[in-house]
């Protein structure tokens, strides 16, 4: 257990662990599991970071004695494998904490352990993709799902795959305030978190998010969650298109907020720089390669000064800060990590809506395209305001949000993804 651990039901989970190493008692570990694990195996509170500690404090108590291990118990352990494993990176180390490999074991061996324990062949092969083994058949077996949101509240994972190049992208709002857990890892490591907050001018005291949102599709992964930051409400968008290596993060403050400001943590090693004749900002590893850039796809695309905001990175963040022009604001921040594509020319720019052949002012609904090179248009489309049918580049939609190609051949938008209320 980590140090956090040692109070509250950190040192509950001691006691209960403790009952079984010393008289073994299993009750107390099945009442501490069920009381703090949802349905599916997945903590209510905990820090994720505490998850793979829990199964390696229960892993050591397994191993104590020699019998006795009720099946009880494995059931409850073996859904809290799945969450673990769900919300790490292909390294076996969890999101949302430090990216350097550390000189310890790591939570490799403990994962193998349930996994020889439990017999789950799904885990198994995930297991065998992360860390393969030298010699022997390789087997397959149809893992858990990759992708999974919480109904109650605010913490998802999306995730396409389990394979060892797979992306994710991670979030956590059960804390209280109005900053979440984020973390974007591609290519090999994390470029994006911990932190996800926002600065909202005349917002003060932030109440409990809850999620609004999940969608998970062969296309996308989509999660919502929204709290209220004074007298604004805010609403908080991560999105990953599959298989195009592209995500969203984007918030949308309903209230009286002249302005706002997003803030996006960068990963260890990761450096910012501008990119040339553009307000976008390219982010470059350690190993010294730019492979990664994001577009404030709400502003201008050319870096001049203008009163409607700014992009910027600075102390270790990326800051998109935007002002309202009337009761709602949307900061949308696109992310392609697809290096082919990132070498291409890119342009965006904001497009007109309209609804009953008038134009929709910004606090209504908000349209943009970003075009890389001459085969690649994605169109964003956000309706502000109670939904209603509206069109844009010829495209009729009565969608809250909806995100796909657009066509320059036929003129013609295809869906990527198209949430309704």
């Amino acid at each position: 257990m980590t140090e956090s651990s040692t109070t509250g039901e950190g040192s509950a989970f001691a006691r209960a662990r403790s009952a079984w190493l010393e008289g073994g008692r299993p009750e107390p570990l099945e009442r501490w599991l069920t009381r703090q694990l949802d349905g599916d195996g997945v903590p209510r509170t905990c820090p994720v970071g505490e998850w793979w500690p829990i199964l390696a404090g229960l892993a050591e108590a397994r191993r104590a004695r020699s019998g006795g291990w009720p099946e009880v118990l494995d059931a409850l352990v073996e859904r809290l494998l799945v969450a673990t494993i769900r919300f790490a990176r292909p390294d076996g180390r969890p999101v949302f904490g430090p990216t350097a490999v550390e000189d310890a074991p790591g939570p490799a061996p403990v994962f193998r352990d349930w996994a020889r324990w439990l017999d789950e062949p799904g885990i198994a092969t995930v297991l065998r993709w992360w860390f393969p083994a030298r010699g022997g058949r390789p087997e397959y077996s149809s893992p858990p799902l990759p992708a999974d949101a919480r109904p109650d509240r605010p913490l998802a994972m999306l995730r396409a795959s389990w394979t060892k190049q797979g992306e994710l992208l991670g979030i956590d709002h059960r804390a209280p305030g109005a900053s979440s857990l984020v973390e974007l890892y591609a290519l090999g490591r994390s470029w994006l978190g911990p932190s996800w907050a926002l600065d909202a001018e005349g917002a003060a005291g932030v109440s409990r998010a809850r999620p609004t949102c999940w969608l998970s599709t062969s296309s996308a992964d989509l999660a919502e969650w929204t709290f209220r930051s004074g007298g604004a409400r805010v609403v908080r968008t991560a999105l990953m298109l599959r298989g195009r290596r592209v995500a969203l993060l984007a918030d949308q403050v309903d209230g009286p907020a002249p302005a706002a400001t997003q803030r996006i943590g960068l990963a260890e090693g990761v450096t910012p720089a501008p990119v040339a004749e553009s307000r976008a900002v390219a982010l470059t590893s350690n190993r010294g390669r730019s492979t990664v850039r994001a577009f404030p796809i709400g502003l201008p695309r050319l870096p001049y000064p203008t009163d409607r905001g700014s992009f910027r990175a600075e102390a270790g963040s990326l800051l998109l800060s935007q002002r309202s022009e009337g009761k709602r604001l949307w900061l949308p921040l696109l992310i392609s990590w697809e290096p082919a594509r990132n070498r291409m020319a890119t342009h965006w720019r904001l497009l007109t809506v309209s609804e009953k052949s008038r134009v929709c002012p910004p606090e209504v609904a908000f349209a943009a395209r970003i075009t890389w090179g001459r085969d690649e248009t994605l169109v964003i489309y956000r309706s502000l305001g109670r939904p209603a049918p509206r069109n844009f580049l010829g495209h009729q939609t009565s969608a809250r949000f909806l995100v796909g190609l657009f066509s320059r051949d036929s003129g013609k938008v295809e869906p990527l993804l198209t949430a309704r209320d």
